[in-house]
């Protein structure tokens, strides 16, 4: 069965209330944090406070700092250290590191080397990678979707608030709203499978009052606003859809994915709260404030009075003042010695526990430091739990970019009538962690010496970014300096023979 969109509110249900827990959690990973934590919009609402832009859905971005409203200073700010940020980032980190090249299965079908060479191109794979995995892991989910046009087939990634699949797991919609002058438009890219065949067709409808009102003409739509829409198809053969999802930690409860930041949204807020409160003191506090005697005071008073009508005291009268010569009062600084310790120390067992339940390794988030010179394989250890997420990680986009990349053939033989293979590609995975040359070398050494890897593949190894001519070249250089060395420079001359000449004597 399909999705009805009409009469309803977009996303429509059961999506509808799976995007507003990424909507939360989209704000908790951006800072936006006084839409989400209660203290933040309290504290917001007793100092004057200034807002940026809005964005996407109106969602107010919360202003961090002193801002400036009717010419008065807020009096406090609400002081967010996102950590969020850091949980979500870090995986994205060390899989963008690691990717490296991505090519056709074979050495022999040169068409269909340079056409998966070309979807990588088009695709952008190398910078879209990083917002990729970012996004699958603040949403709890992403999703991709394969076109083409005159340059060939490619994919891209799309929120996973856009993708929606149909109950009997046949079909998918990839649904987007757009603002055209005063009007909103819900546009909808709609794939269904039947017997031996796939659908892809356009749909266009009305928004008002954020309810679907109505269905439109795409080819009206199109003409309106000079737009270029696919026409609808029907691709014979094909048993798939040119779309899928990724979900992060899926459960059998939750099969679209949970939010990586889920269970340290509560543990965020009191971190940003426990620092704001501080801030709060020490802004009360911990300006010096100057004490001067009684006397001294009812003096610059009541100058001020005769002056001005009204007994008060000014920074300025004080600038130079006289003090008493027989009992030595002098104007002095009074300074606030505030003990907060035990607070700090609440906050790092804060964000420890933030770490333990992420999955995050302290040092991977810059928390711990490393004592003095460290190697790879040591911070390996210190950085062990963060790798081994990011590794699952990893496993998921690898194989959801072979599909991709794979689905991307396919459509590209029905469409344009080709005969490449249907075979999913090779991508190759570097090391999340980097390496001191002079220790990735041994280690290199050390697996050729033991007789468990080639010359070859040691060659490579060592220098990455040789090409195979210079790699050749270096390999022939290595066999024939060990020729030359293995002979003997002594010979042993052979004993003293006589020859018979057969004449007798």
């Amino acid at each position: 069965m399909t999705i009805q969109y009409l009469k309803e509110k977009f996303p429509p249900p059961p999506f509808d209330t799976e995007v507003d827990e990424m909507l939360y959690f989209r704000d908790l990973y951006e800072g936006n944090h006084e839409n989400i934590f209660p203290r933040a919009q309290q504290l917001a609402e007793q100092s004057p406070q200034v807002t940026k832009p809005k964005i996407s859905r109106q969602r107010k971005k919360y202003y961090r700092g002193l801002a400036v409203k009717d010419n008065k200073l807020a009096q406090y700010h609400y002081v967010i250290v996102n950590f969020a940020a850091v949980i979500a980032e870090l995986p994205a980190d060390l899989i963008n590191r690691s990717l490296g090249n991505i090519s056709a299965d074979t050495e022999k079908e040169q068409a269909l080397l340079e056409f998966v060479s070309g979807i990588v191109k088009r695709s952008k794979l190398q910078q879209k990678i990083w917002p990729a995995i970012v996004q699958h892991q603040v949403d709890g989910g992403v999703a991709y979707r394969i076109r083409r046009d005159e340059r060939g087939a490619w994919f891209e990634w799309k929120p996973a608030d856009l993708y929606f699949e149909h109950e009997d797991e046949l079909g998918a919609d990839i649904a987007w709203t757009e603002e055209r002058g005063d009007k909103e438009y819900l546009r909808v890219e709609r794939q269904r499978l039947n017997a031996n065949s796939l659908e892809i067709e356009q749909l266009v409808f009305l928004i008002e009052s954020d309810t679907v009102d109505s269905q439109l003409d795409i080819n009206e739509y199109a003409t309106e606003y000079g737009l270029t829409i696919p026409a609808p198809e029907t691709l014979e053969g094909i048993d798939e859809l040119m779309c899928g999802f990724l979900p992060n930690d899926e459960t059998l409860m939750r099969p679209r994915g949970r939010s990586g930041l889920r269970n340290i949204d509560n543990i965020q807020e009191e971190i940003n709260w426990t620092i704001t409160r501080d801030s709060i003191v020490f802004e009360k506090h911990g300006k010096p404030k100057l004490a001067i005697p009684r006397a001294l005071w009812d003096t610059v008073a009541k100058q001020n009075q005769n002056y001005y009508g009204e007994r008060f005291v000014r920074n300025a009268d004080l600038e130079v003042v006289s003090y008493d010569e027989k009992n030595g009062a002098v104007p002095m600084y009074i300074t606030w010695n505030a003990m907060t310790e035990q607070s700090f120390k609440h906050v790092e067992r804060l964000v420890q526990a933030m770490m333990a339940v992420s999955k995050t390794s302290a040092q991977a988030a810059g928390i711990e430091e490393a004592k003095g010179s460290t190697s790879a394989k040591a911070i390996l250890y210190e950085w062990i739990q963060s790798v081994i997420k990011s590794e699952a990680i990893k496993d998921k986009f690898d194989a959801i970019i072979k599909d991709a990349i794979r689905k991307c053939i396919i459509l590209e033989n029905a469409l344009a009538q080709t005969n490449l293979e249907e075979v999913e590609p090779v991508v190759e995975w570097q090391d999340m962690l980097p390496k001191a040359d002079s220790e990735r070398d041994e280690e290199e050494t050390d697996k050729f010496d033991k007789g468990v890897q080639s010359l070859e593949t040691t060659i490579r190894n060592i220098h990455p970014t040789w090409s195979e001519k210079a790699i050749t070249a270096e390999l022939q250089k290595i066999i024939e300096e060990q020729a030359t060395d293995s002979l003997s420079p002594s010979f042993v001359q052979p004993p003293k023979t006589t020859i018979a000449t057969g004449e007798e004597e």
